[in-house]
């Protein structure tokens, strides 16, 4: 069985200045996720999907294989992951003659996680033909029965005391919204730490999850978007 690790670290972050490259924890961002792969018994090749020649430089100190430098529109705000795992398997499958049976996604984000989630995933999918792909997943701290949709949302902030009409976001169960929270179902969020997806499923179904999903429950999440995040992985990572 071949597995792949692909970490996508575009540059050009708003939220936090360049944070996959960030020092934390005494070394850059992105070679957390790059130890990760290389210390996960299971994962057979690391590479790092980049737009930027200093992010590859970097990667490559800490033990990355960089293949290619990832066209500009890969590395847009809007890109999709599709598209940036589309382009480097059909890179390396053109290129290389390279095609792995099953694909690892570690976002560059992730300073902290534990290889043993990483190959426990890989296991579970690899012992489970019928599952398409995994996704880490954590308990949810909102219960999505009790949200809503503005109709006709533009997207923006709305200022306070604004008036609009409004739909239940969940509508399997009636009067959902109204009912205590006790009695809904717990909800779980996709934290995004570890993403596992046979090959296949990409480069055949055009997909990055396809139809049958499995989720695997963790515990921790430590994505890092905010300056608060940040801080947070920083004092985790001084304890370790």
């Amino acid at each position: 069985m071949e597995v792949l690790a692909v970490i996508p670290a575009r540059s050009g972050s708003k939220s936090v200045v360049d944070k996959n490259i960030r020092l934390i924890g005494g070394k850059p961002m992105i070679a957390h996720s790059i130890k990760h792969g290389l210390d996960s018994k299971l994962i057979n090749r690391v590479i790092v999907s980049t737009d930027s020649e200093k992010y590859a430089e970097i990667a490559k100190e800490y033990g990355a294989e960089i293949p290619f430098i990832r066209p500009a529109e890969y590395a847009t705000d809007t890109a999709l992951d599709f598209d940036v795992f589309y382009h480097a398997l059909t890179f390396l499958r053109d290129k290389e003659g390279y095609v792995p049976d099953i694909v690892v996604q570690l976002r560059p984000t992730y300073p902290i996680r534990r290889i043993s989630d990483i190959d426990n995933m890989i296991k579970y999918i690899a012992e489970h033909k019928e599952v398409d792909s995994m996704r880490c997943i954590a308990p949810a701290t909102e219960v999505p029965y009790k949200m809503w949709l503005i109709n006709n949302d533009d997207g923006k902030n709305k200022p306070n005391g604004t008036v609009f009409d409004i739909n239940p976001l969940m509508t399997d169960i009636p009067e959902c919204y109204n009912m205590p929270r006790q009695q809904l179902p717990k909800a779980y969020y996709q934290n995004a730490c570890i993403d596992v997806i046979r090959t296949s499923v990409i480069l055949e179904k055009k997909s990055m999850s396809g139809t049958n999903i499995a989720g695997y429950v963790m515990d921790e999440n430590f994505d890092i978007d905010t300056e608060e995040e940040f801080k947070k992985a920083e004092a985790r990572i001084a304890i370790q």
